[in-house]
């Protein structure tokens, strides 16, 4: 009979320390989900902060839009000019920097005139 109540409290004993361990997980794991509700709150915030920046930077392109509308004749003046460059021998480099242009943009402004580049 001593052998089966010693077992038991064995047994009491390895429940009680099983369960003492399974609540101290779930401490750890409230931790875990306070962790993880602060980054969800500030992943909101920062995703409303940049869309709200973007909005105000097309909301600036916008006002902007109408003066660019009237660049087309500047854009065929530029046009007229870094092609006429190109015709008098100036390379890309210099017509890119008296344009104030990448070569990349005189490049193709001469490819779409015919001229190579």
């Amino acid at each position: 009979m001593i052998y089966i109540a010693s077992a038991m409290g064995l047994v009491m004993a390895f429940e009680t320390w099983c369960l003492w361990r399974v609540l101290d997980r779930l401490g750890v794991l409230a931790r875990v989900e306070d962790r993880l509700s602060t980054l969800a709150h500030s992943m909101a915030l920062l995703t409303d902060t940049t869309e709200t920046c973007f909005q105000a930077i097309a909301g600036e392109l916008e006002h902007e839009r109408p003066a660019r509308l009237t660049a087309p004749v500047e854009r065929a003046t530029r046009q007229r000019r870094v092609v006429g460059a190109a015709r008098r021998g100036r390379s890309v480099t210099d017509i890119a920097v008296a344009e104030e242009v990448a070569e990349s943009e005189v490049r193709l402004r001469l490819h779409l005139a015919g001229q190579g580049g």
